[in-house]
């Protein structure tokens, strides 16, 4: 081996010179005692104590039953799953994207919680409208369950007091589905032409000036069904006034009688007065059912006459109907007497009746 090398001698120089920093690197760094101030690795103070039974019976307890994880009050997990909703029918105004939690709502305002209730797929943009059970009432009619003067958001319940969308015979009752779509004035010009005394009884001549003249009721007297629109002659009140003639100032007697007509079942009356002709009041409901089969159909029924519900047997009910202006109807019930207040149609209404079936679509009133 060549000693003289240049090579060799550059790199013995390199090595001393690394060595050497090593050593003065090693003799400046800082001892444990200087970083931790311990001088001694030897225990101090007081010896442990030592273990008795109850200390060991206490520990083993604790390792047969240890304490179970809990979850924290404030939830605050690294991942939370939750389960959500979309709704393409409500993209993009709408309330399309939903937390299922309990609180989540069908479109219509149904709670999905009652949808999974009866194990109804209800992620369906029509599913308010369907009808599982094929009773002629939608899920949303069936959430509602409203009763006859009733009218409800779905937003504003809860489901408690619904009917089986699953059942066919458990819904709402078909009177509850019943609305007055309209009234108009069906007035007839009548006149009380005349009087006078048979026998001690007052007999009055009527005329309609609507029917034609051979069919002009006969003279009749008080308590006479009159033969038109159901009405009765009433009370006859006899009143001749004197009058005084403001050109000759002679006194004249005039007379001012009226004679009533009165329809006794819906406590309804008109007065006639003596030789004027008036336009009797009367009116014609129309009234339309919110079933899927009855659209399009109407049911005219004027006031004081007989109204047959639809799915509710004539011999079961029928309806009187008394009055009906722009808040609803009033109908009575002929056998039990009890009155029913029948809501003005809402035309959204008609959203919620059953989507009928592909071959025969609903048609929009």
């Amino acid at each position: 081996m060549n000693f003289k090398s240049p090579e060799l001698i550059v790199l013995a120089v390199a090595l001393f010179l690394l060595a050497g920093g090593a050593l003065g690197l090693a003799l400046s760094f800082p001892s444990l005692s200087d970083i931790t101030g311990v001088t001694s690795l030897d225990p101090k103070g007081k010896p442990a104590p030592k273990l008795t039974p109850e200390d060991l019976a206490t520990s083993a307890a604790t390792w047969n039953s240890p304490d179970l994880w809990t979850e924290p009050e404030n939830h605050l997990r690294l991942f939370d799953s939750k389960q959500y909703l979309f709704y393409p029918s409500l993209y993009p105004t709408g309330n399309y994207i939903q937390a299922n939690d309990g609180t989540a709502r069908s479109p219509g305002g149904v709670l999905l919680s009652w949808y999974q209730k009866y194990g109804i797929e209800f992620t369906s943009a029509t599913v308010d409208r369907e009808d599982p059970d094929g009773d002629g009432f939608s899920n949303i009619t069936e959430y509602k369950n409203e009763q006859v003067g009733q009218r409800f958001s779905a937003f504003d319940l809860d489901g408690s007091k619904s009917t089986n969308p699953l059942d066919p015979k458990d819904h709402p009752s078909y009177l509850s589905r019943l609305r007055l779509q309209k009234y108009e004035a069906t007035p007839f010009h009548i006149q009380f032409k005349g009087y006078e005394q048979v026998n001690g009884v007052y007999v009055f001549q009527i005329s309609l000036a609507d029917i034609p003249s051979g069919s002009q009721p006969p003279l009749k007297k008080t308590g006479d069904q009159l033969g038109f629109e159901g009405y009765i002659v009433g009370a006859f009140h006899l009143n001749i006034v004197s009058v005084v003639d403001p050109n000759t100032h002679v006194a004249e007697d005039v007379d001012e009688s009226t004679l009533d007509l009165v329809k006794p079942d819906i406590g309804f009356s008109i007065t006639l007065p003596y030789r004027k002709t008036i336009d009797s009041p009367e009116s014609t409901a129309d009234f339309v059912m919110l079933m899927p089969t009855e659209i399009d159909k109407v049911l005219k029924v004027p006031r004081g006459k007989i109204l047959t519900v639809p799915f509710i047997p004539a011999a079961d009910a029928q309806y009187l109907v008394i009055e009906a202006n722009d808040d609803g109807a009033k109908i009575r019930d002929t056998k039990t007497k009890q009155e029913y207040h029948i809501l003005k149609l809402d035309p959204a209404e008609w959203d919620e009746v059953p989507i009928a079936p592909a071959s025969a679509p609903a048609k929009t009133p």
